[in-house]
């Protein structure tokens, strides 16, 4: 939805120059460009990108009806209205980010364990200087911290923080980025930038309390009340006063987010010699829905990996970024909000040869476990992962810990890929499978409800067969692949890709 930009107690940070660190995001919000500076010198910048309520009323930083705080929001809150109710909050807008600060007021920190959606949030009372930060409990939406003694900056993107203080590389997360394609949750890509974990709620740049990310449950596995949890999930994602559409590669995740919703018109990318066009257009015909297609050419996909690297400031993640974004840009102005499918992999066990290889062992290493995940040939984990890893590993079988590496690891990195790529093109992905009621209802659920020997995904194929799209089911899968070189093994293609960033960052 936007961007936001937060600087207290930093040396040398004037309004210009913090106007300057804000343009570097401008991008995440091209609809209202804002700056305050607060009576004890913290700076509050904010760009918007106008879906839910887009009346300037709604702009940011938003102060509250009592004038005492004043917000920094990027995201959306899909239960907010039923939050108001909750509360019997009194709000002068519709937007979901008057909602977060007038519950705030009303019942502290605890409003954040309320929400249902992405958030990254950062409160302060203008009154006394307290700050309060928090960051939904999957990452969907990124945020990155700087501190130093009593300063602090918080940011959408650490380009921003780049502007205002200086930062040096973090080899040790290169080196992780080669083999996970990201930095070692909490770190970032420079020495000076933490990223604030998934989950985190803070006060005065201090951790008071963290949002839990999957929880299981004892209830019994029951396919129609998954059914019945995916509409749902659906349905609030719906929420916006902009035109939704929908990714549609025709495999599985995106036919079922597309089915469900109602996006009038769905999308779908791919090179010429790399598609799933014709598998999109029989589900977009089956779905009575129109679909349009976006075709790029390598020589596209180098031109715009430079053009993400450059805005990003940093590596990117994955090859396909360059598709995402290429996609996203075709879209109308109107078309802000796209649903995507991400996050169906991680619950369903999409990731059918690790899962299935999990599922089968009693006990792993990392090393055994890296030769199945690893994007690199060479398995050389640093000694702050490695570290991380053993403690997300104490205690739980194989399959336990996979699940919770692609919870705690792969997924915001995917997350996080998606949220750049669109939002560089200035749209709002938004992914309704990751959705806490889903994901706690099959957290810890028994491997053979969701994989087998044969398939994996097993309660999406089976809605699949209800809505009779069997079709999606039996034709190959592709997806939004994006490689230099044709047959590439997938650890060479990433070396070829990852050394292009770093060529391009001059790193």
């Amino acid at each position: 939805m936007c961007g936001l930009l937060f600087a207290k107690g930093v040396d040398g940070v004037t309004r210009p120059k913090f106007e300057l660190a804000l343009d570097h995001q401008k991008w995440r919000g091209p609809d209202n460009q804002s700056v305050e500076q607060l009576a004890d010198g913290t700076f509050l910048g904010h760009v918007r990108l106008s879906i839910i309520d887009p009346e300037s009323r709604s702009s940011q930083p938003f102060e509250s009806n009592n004038g005492a705080y004043k917000i920094l929001f990027n995201g959306e809150i899909y239960n907010h209205l039923a939050i108001r109710q909750q509360l019997s909050l009194k709000c002068r807008t519709l937007c979901d980010t008057e909602t977060i600060l007038e519950g705030f007021i009303a019942i502290g920190a605890d409003i954040f364990e309320l929400l249902e959606g992405m958030f990254a949030v950062v409160i302060t009372n203008t009154e006394t200087g307290d700050f309060w930060v928090a960051r939904d409990r999957y990452g969907i939406k990124p945020l990155y911290e700087y501190r130093h003694l009593q300063s602090y900056i918080y940011s959408s993107e650490c380009i921003s923080i780049r502007q205002l203080v200086s930062c040096t590389i973090d080899q040790l997360s290169i080196k992780e980025w080669r083999l996970i394609r990201r930095p070692m949750r909490g770190f970032t890509y420079f020495n000076e930038i933490a990223e604030v974990l998934p989950g985190s709620i803070m006060h005065n740049g201090e951790l008071i309390a963290r949002l839990q990310t999957c929880q299981s449950n004892d209830s019994a596995y029951d396919f129609n009340t998954l059914c019945n949890l995916l509409q749902q999930s659906v349905n609030e994602h719906e929420l916006s006063d902009v035109e939704n559409v929908a990714l549609l590669s025709g495999g599985i995740d995106s036919s079922i987010i597309t089915a469900l919703s109602h996006c009038r018109e769905v999308y779908t990318v791919g090179t010429q010699s790399n598609n799933e066009f014709e598998g999109a257009r029989e589900t977009s015909d089956a779905l009575g829905r129109h679909l349009r297609e976006v075709s790029i050419n390598n020589e596209d996909i180098q031109n715009i990996w430079r053009k993400l690297i450059a805005l990003k400031g940093e590596p990117l993640s994955v090859p396909n970024e360059a598709l995402i974004y290429s996609v996203c840009r075709q879209m109308t102005t109107n078309q802000k909000v796209v649903l995507t499918g991400e996050g169906a992999d991680e619950i369903f066990f999409g990731y059918d040869r690790i899962y299935r290889w999990a599922s089968q062992k009693e006990t792993i290493n990392l090393d055994e476990f890296f030769e199945y995940y690893g994007y690199s040939d060479l398995i050389n984990l640093t000694e702050r992962l490695r570290t991380d890893l053993l403690e997300l590993m104490r205690g739980k079988s194989p399959i336990q810990f996979v699940e919770d590496f692609f919870f705690y690891y792969h997924l915001p990195s995917l997350l996080r890929r998606m949220d750049f790529a669109s939002m560089a093109a200035s749209k709002e992905a938004r992914v309704p499978f990751v959705y806490s009621k889903i994901i706690n209802y099959m957290y810890r659920k028994q491997a053979d409800i969701r994989i087998d020997q044969k398939e994996s995904k097993i309660p999406l194929r089976r809605f699949l067969e209800i809505k009779k799209l069997e079709s999606v089911i039996e034709r190959k899968k592709i997806g939004f692949s994006a490689t230099l070189v044709k047959g590439d093994s997938r650890h060479a293609e990433y070396e070829k890709f990852q050394n292009f960033n770093l060529e391009v960052l001059g790193w």
